[in-house]
């Protein structure tokens, strides 16, 4: 058995063993740090003192180094350095060893793990030190040491990296015996703040934090020395008050591991309640395949979009602050006075690779646009075949050899498909551009029920052709059947997994009355009079407003269509959990699997098992909390705004005072139209049955869904929402006037008030009886 590895040698087998410190100067040394060459003495070659086998495995070593160096002996305890604690200056470290000396230093850092000191900051920090692993490395005798926080430990800002240093060794800083210097880097565009003695050596070292923190996704504490005039990396942990998540727990809180603002609009209209474990696993694949990580984030299973995200990619992209800024309210609606979306660093070499990768394929060669469009246009044929295959593979090979191959190849083809689809800027500028001409009234008409049949819509419109005889059951399904309120959730069941689909929507639709066609020509003949009253006004832009109109419904159509193919994607994995957990035994254990630990499952790791009981306990405490704020600025702990009873729906800060909620009920413009009317407040589409025609609906969100209620309604109403949400589209083509994303609605609002709702003005008038 071989107790000692160097750094180059360390795999991710053998990493566990190394403990935190050896683990990560393995994976420092391989992002090609300056890291001082060093060895590993793992956990499992001591029982309390050094085994006799790995000390005469020490021995050998020790023979093959250099009397020319001396070398550093630290601690690399099993729990030391890692997200949990750090154990800072808990264990022993003995620098500028002798060569004869390595295995005296060696026990002596190993006996420190039964020190007091270990003790007692295990017990205060709820950890246990776990076993020891001990670390050999060419000491370097520096002429400044210190340490570097790539983000704020306090408030997670990541727009400035802060340090300090002391000249000579760097356990002085540690232990406090010398005064610190300190330093800054601002890190969106590099400049250095502090002593000029440093100054020759800050560039240097700032390019290693940078590629330290995209190389590990997350803030770092990095300790560092310069020596010879060159500057080595000696040590990186993630800082422990930032942390996102404890993965063997299923405990996520997105807003705690940086300076962030999370918004709701959109992703709280895909995801209406918490998502499971396995749902977030594969939302961190997607987002990281396409180089952007955390762009969905989560707060105790509730996902959320990361503002920060966005705009930092466009900056780093060359886009000036303000007009990102500008896009992301165009995307997410306008923001609370005061708030600015926090930017960081973002890693665009990262993100385009990942986007390189998604536009080739699995060969390298690029794939031909006839290709491309084939795959599009095939995608939900494709998606079938595919599903009935998975349901005959008989065992654990054959299902990891369909992900490994056909799988991943439809993920990274509809992904693809997703980010080359749609070209969403006449979504954005086209009201506008008509509004500069004809005004916002003629505009509002315009933009409403030109769009044709889109994918949104299709679950109801195409629901009536089966009922008057012009669809088969089988083709509604097809089309249809992997539509519903929760969509995207791995967990849930769809539709057409379920016999009495869609007898059991026939009977609801054919008991509301409603005739959803007719709706539809009138939308039309609305929007086909409102094009004449433009030709007739300004004749001269006849063929302008005729291109326009056309990139307009074109952008509508692609966006539609690509989210309602790309749920097939999402059919695939759910089929392939349903298959895995029949052939494993763990049946519907599986949803609280991530995703790779399901493939380790197949391959017979059942070590992931073992976490199943406390994760099911946190989603389920999850599932009982109610929608958290639609927007939230920095750190956010549920339990204490839980507690508040003031607390407000729309928008949470820590920073700002957030305590009144106005009266005042205004959104977005969604559909134009002026309603008065009484209102039904239905917070979960459960209860969705409940609207009686000619009510004002008022939702926190609405989805797919709910399209099959939206005909009894005489307007709409939610909290989340932008322009482009499913509410806004959904309700312009069917002509039903709708005010989205006003973030109190739900909260002011009273099932029986009595309402006047002005879509073109995104206005909510309560009117006192």
């Amino acid at each position: 058995m071989k107790y000692i590895f160097s750094f180059k040698e360390i795999s991710e087998d053998v990493s566990a063993l190394c403990g935190g410190k050896g683990a990560s100067l393995a994976r420092l040394t391989k992002l090609g740090m300056p890291v001082p060459e060093g060895f590993v003495i793992t956990a499992s070659a001591f029982d309390g003192e050094l085994l006799p086998e790995a000390l005469r495995e020490l021995e050998t070593l020790i023979s093959t180094l250099s009397d020319k160096h001396t070398y550093a002996v630290r601690s690399s305890a099993l729990c030391e350095d890692g997200e949990n604690a750090s154990f800072a200056g808990a264990y022993e470290t003995v620098t500028d060893v002798k060569r004869q000396d390595i295995v005296s230093a060696v026990k002596r850092v190993a006996a420190s793990a039964d020190s007091l000191r270990v003790k007692k900051y295990a017990e205060s920090s709820g950890t246990e030190s776990g076993g020891i692993a001990v670390v050999i490395q060419r000491f370097v005798r520096p002429e400044f040491a210190g340490v570097v926080f790539t983000s704020d430990p306090i408030n997670g800002s990541a727009a400035a990296m802060r340090g300090n240093y002391v000249r000579g060794e760097g356990e002085a800083l540690v232990s406090g015996e010398k005064n610190a210097e300190e330093f800054a880097f601002n890190a969106m565009k590099f400049s250095y703040t502090g002593k000029g003695e440093f100054e020759r050596y800050a560039k240097g070292l700032f390019k290693c934090c940078e590629r330290i923190r995209n190389g590990y996704g997350r803030p770092m504490d990095i300790e560092w020395a310069v020596s010879g005039g060159k500057v080595y990396i000696l040590q990186a942990r993630p800082i422990t008050s930032l942390k996102r998540m404890d993965r063997d727990s299923f405990k996520v809180n997105g807003s705690l591991a940086g300076e962030y603002l999370l918004s709701k609009t959109n992703v709280g209209e895909i995801f209406m309640r918490p998502v499971s474990p396995v749902t977030f696993s594969v939302l961190e694949l997607i987002c990281d395949a396409m180089g952007m990580p955390c762009f969905i984030d989560n707060v105790c299973g509730q996902p959320y979009a990361n503002l920060s995200v966005i705009c930092s990619l466009m900056v780093a992209l060359g886009a000036k602050e303000e007009s990102a800024f500008k896009m992301i309210e165009e995307i997410a609606g306008e923001l609370p006075e005061g708030v600015r979306v926090p930017v960081f660093p973002f890693d665009r070499k990262n993100f385009r690779r990942k986007m390189r990768k998604l536009f080739l394929s699995r060969d390298k060669k690029k794939t031909s646009r006839k290709d491309k469009r084939e795959f599009k246009e095939r995608m939900i044929e494709i998606a079938d075949e595919l599903i009935n295959e998975v349901r005959c593979l008989p065992d654990n090979n054959s299902l990891i050899d369909f992900w490994e191959t056909k799988g991943t190849e439809f993920l990274s083809n509809a992904l693809g498909a997703i980010m080359r689809g749609v070209n969403i800027f006449p979504l954005f500028t086209t009201k506008k551009r008509l509004s500069d001409i004809c005004g916002e009234k003629l505009a509002n008409e315009l933009c409403s029920g030109g769009a044709g049949t889109l994918d949104s819509m299709k679950p109801l419109l195409l629901l009536e052709d089966v009922i008057r005889g012009d669809m088969s059951r089988e083709e509604y399904i097809r089309l249809c059947g992997h539509r519903h309120v929760n969509e995207m959730e791995l967990s849930a069941p769809y539709p057409y997994e379920d016999k009495a689909f869609p007898d059991n929507i026939i009977e609801e639709h054919l008991r509301s009355g409603t005739d959803v066609h007719k709706m539809r020509a009138d939308s039309e003949k609305r929007y086909n009079e409102a094009v004449g009253k433009f030709k007739e006004q300004f004749p001269r832009k006849a063929k302008w407003l005729e291109k326009t109109l056309h990139s307009f419904k074109e952008a509508n159509r692609s966006r539609e269509e690509v989210r309602s193919k790309g749920v097939k994607l999402f059919c695939i994995m759910r089929e392939f959990l349903l298959r895995a957990g029949e052939i494993t035994g763990i049946g519907e254990n599986v949803f609280m699997l991530y995703f790779t630990e399901v493939m380790e499952l197949l391959k017979g790791d059942k070590r992931a098992l073992a976490h199943i009981p406390e994760r099911r306990e946190n989603y389920e405490r999850y599932l009982s909390y109610p929608p958290f704020p639609n927007l939230i600025y920095g750190r956010f702990e549920p339990e204490k705004w839980l507690a508040d009873e003031n607390r407000r729906q729309d928008f949470y800060s820590e920073k700002m005072d957030t305590d009144s909620l106005s009266a005042d009920i205004k959104g977005f413009p969604g559909a134009s139209g002026v309603v008065t009317g009484r209102v039904r407040v239905i917070l979960s589409s459960d209860c969705a049955e409940e609207l009686l025609p000619g009510e004002i609906l008022a939702a926190p969100a609405t989805n797919i869904g709910w399209t099959v209620v939206f005909p009894r309604a005489a307007a709409i109403i939610t909290d989340i929402g932008a322009p482009l949400s499913h509410a806004a589209i959904v309700a312009r083509e069917f002509g039903i006037p709708a005010v989205v994303g006003c973030g109190n609605a739900t909260t002011v609002l009273k099932t029986g008030d009595m309402v006047t709702v002005d879509g073109a003005r995104g206005m909510v008038t309560v009117i006192n009886e």
